[in-house]
């Protein structure tokens, strides 16, 4: 048996295609995070994300897979990394950091500058999300919930 933990989360804010950058359309994920092995974890800082992203013009309710680097203590960062497919049928990727600083420190925990990758690996848009602290906290807290999963898996 393996102990874990689990996490929701939602950001939104806008991106911009780099050819078309005076264009600025809305950008929307939500994400489970899952840890399912406290070792493993505790060697890596990495929980499993899957969810759903919107990006206006792209896709709507997308299923996105990827992860998300908790290495809040360690390295003031938080990575994230996910791939989805669009409704082009194209898959895409985005990664953004959240680099966190005590002098501003919620805006730094609750703002992810991110880009916007093609198949070939392509940066082909940046964005900025943010977690709403005001209005979502409360449903972010409370979604934490330990894990016991049978056999270790990941």
């Amino acid at each position: 048996m393996s102990a874990g933990f689990r996490f929701e989360e939602t950001m939104r804010g806008s991106y911009y295609l780099l050819d078309k950058p005076q264009e600025e359309r809305a950008f929307e994920f939500s994400i489970e995070a899952r840890v399912d092995n406290l070792r493993r974890f505790m060697r890596d800082l990495t929980a499993r994300i899957r969810g759903v992203v919107t990006l206006e013009g792209m896709c709507k309710h997308a299923n996105l897979d990827g992860t998300l680097g908790l290495k809040l203590l360690r390295e003031n960062r938080l990575p994230y990394d996910f791939t989805f497919t669009a409704d082009d049928g194209k898959k895409y990727r985005v990664r953004g950091e959240k680099n966190v600083v005590v002098l501003g420190l919620m805006e730094s925990l609750t703002t992810l500058p991110a880009s916007l990758y093609d198949d070939a690996e392509g940066e082909i848009g940046r964005a900025v999300v943010r977690f709403d602290l005001r209005s979502d906290w409360r449903k972010f807290l409370f979604s934490f919930r330990p894990r016991l999963s049978v056999g270790g898996a990941s």
